[in-house]
């Protein structure tokens, strides 16, 4: 397949590219905007080959030109997004330290001075981050009320490793 003709029609419509880049939230203020931009260039290329080939009718390329752009970077920032969850160092793995580590970390709070709703607070929510609204489902309570429980537990917290 002979891309130049795409590779040029791209060249002339760099503006476009841009303008999907900025829909998809790439930003040129990014160290990797280029790589992006390059990555756009040939998926230009070839949707623009692909589309003269099928059609004859070269008034609609940009819109779906646009469109294809706008769902394949998607596409790429998603499995980048997915390779960094998995593989990001600064995750800390709570399965890795032992159980009395943690509590020496944790020293300083007085379980039995906490209900049960907040020890499942701060068990679920707070080490092993699992968001309010997911938590709110779980138990059968509103988001809302889990914040205000999260910041009593927060300042409950706070005057524990004050004394």
């Amino acid at each position: 397949m002979n891309l130049e003709p795409g590779f040029q029609h791209a060249l002339k419509n760099q503006k476009l590219i841009h303008g999907v880049l900025k829909r998809v939230h790439i930003f040129n203020t990014r160290s990797d905007y280029e790589d992006y931009f390059q990555e756009a260039m040939i998926i230009y290329a070839e949707t623009y080959v692909n589309y003269c080939q099928k059609e004859d009718d070269l008034s609609k390329v940009n819109p779906f030109i646009f469109q294809k752009l706008t769902w394949r970077l998607t596409d790429i920032l998603r499995q980048e997004k997915k390779y960094y969850d998995i593989h990001s160092l600064e995750k800390f793995d709570f399965q890795r330290v032992p159980e009395e580590q943690i509590c020496v970390d944790l020293g300083f709070i007085d379980f039995s001075e906490l209900s049960e709703f907040e020890l499942i607070l701060l068990q679920e929510h707070f080490i092993e981050n699992v968001s309010l609204v997911i938590l709110a489902k779980r138990y059968n309570h509103t988001s809302r009320a889990l914040r205000y429980r999260r910041s009593k537990l927060l300042k409950k917290l706070e005057q524990m490793s004050v004394i």
